[in-house]
């Protein structure tokens, strides 16, 4: 019995090792066997691989005590994940090489990985770039000058371009073509595709314009034709404007380099310019009181440029006695600029309030025939 048992297994081992040594597709069935074997495992050994990356990275002393280095910023992104599928892909080439892939087979089998390796090993570059970016951008926030605050996210987008451009060029060559005959061999087509390029170069060059001339940089307060708003990004193709609507607007930079660019946000001081309009009763004593007080009122505003105020009685309107106030605020930003032309106003309210004072509206007076009585209505009664 025994000795029929050992047989019949003696049988099926045999029968075994024939059939993984029997080859019914390319290669021998047993390395098919391994191949799915060392493809499975990758596939399930990439996200755990990932996970004890992204655990090292939380924990990692180094990036808490040095968190502006450039390791600290290129570890706060996800590249657990490229790093992960690159460590995958190397044990696959091994898994290849060790059972020896042989033929065409090997070769669209290297040329698929090799594919694969080229994506993540860009993603990864892509990062680093990301990273040494945001190092400099946080150099470039510590010097007086704003011209390099323009330049890092321009020399960042540049670089992530090239490294795009470069990868896959270098990608296209370990396949085993000749980059550059194909690109000397497009001919009409590089022509054709270099006449539609047009505004994209024109805007790139604009953009290097605006970079070096720097006419405006990303927070002013910027007005070109009938566009105003805020500066929010300034890229290859386009400049992108936040309006006071809160929409945005996208100028391309081959138009941007050629406006008139009014920028009201390098203005060292702010201009306020009021009429106030007096009722034609007020006596003229009261309007030399008002004039002085408010004159007084804005002279000593802390934000005030006390050479620039003027408040004076300027003009007789139809309905009202016209008192002119101008006057410059040194301040930064829009609102400051309201904030501070707010408490001025506030203030000129309480002075007229003191002196019984009246502001003037528009009035119409209707004389009737007949009458001594000049009654006056509101404008638009009868």
């Amino acid at each position: 019995m025994e000795k029929y048992i050992f047989e019949e297994s003696s049988f099926f081992s045999a029968e075994i090792a024939n059939l993984l040594k029997t080859t019914y597709f390319v290669m021998p069935n047993w390395k098919w066997c391994v191949l799915a074997i060392a493809i499975t495992l990758g596939i399930v050994l990439r996200p755990i691989i990932q996970f004890v990356l992204k655990e090292i990275k939380k924990h990692n002393p180094f990036t808490k005590k040095f968190p502006t280095s450039f390791s600290a910023h290129f570890l706060n992104l996800k590249v657990e994940r490229p790093i992960a599928w690159i460590l995958v892909i190397f044990f696959w080439f091994a898994t290849g090489d060790a059972i020896g892939l042989t033929g065409k087979f090997e070769i669209y089998y290297n040329h698929f990985l090799r594919g694969l390796l080229a994506l993540y090993a860009i993603r990864l570059v892509y990062y680093a770039v990301d990273a040494g970016g945001n190092v400099l951008k946080e150099m470039a926030a510590k010097t007086e000058s704003t011209y390099d605050d323009q330049l890092v996210p321009f020399a960042t987008k540049s670089m992530k371009v090239l490294v795009v451009v470069l990868g896959i060029l270098i990608a296209l060559q370990s396949f085993g073509l000749n980059v550059m005959s194909i690109l000397a061999g497009l001919g009409l087509g590089g022509l054709a595709l270099a006449l539609a390029a047009q505004d994209t170069a024109a805007n790139l060059f604009g953009s290097i314009t605006i970079l070096f001339d720097h006419p405006f940089k990303v927070g002013d307060w910027v007005k070109i034709k009938d566009m105003e708003g805020t500066v929010e990004d300034i890229g290859f193709r386009s400049t992108r404007i936040r309006t006071f609507y809160n929409s945005v607007i996208t100028i391309p930079n081959a138009m941007m380099a050629k406006e008139t660019i009014d920028n009201m946000g390098i203005r060292p001081a702010r201009r306020i310019r009021q009429i106030l309009g007096l009722t034609y009763e007020t006596p003229p004593e009261k309007i030399e009181q008002f004039c002085e007080q408010v004159r007084y009122l804005i002279t000593k505003h802390p934000k005030v440029n006390p050479e620039t105020v003027t408040v004076r009685f300027n003009n007789y309107n139809a309905s009202s006695l016209d008192v002119l106030v101008n006057f410059h605020l040194e301040v930064f930003t829009g609102a400051e600029e309201l904030e501070h032309q707010q408490a001025i106003f506030i203030e000129i309210l309480k002075i007229a309030a003191g002196l019984k004072v009246d502001f003037a509206y528009p009035t119409q007076t209707v004389y009737y025939k007949g009458t001594d009585e000049v009654p006056a209505l509101p404008l638009g009664q009868t």
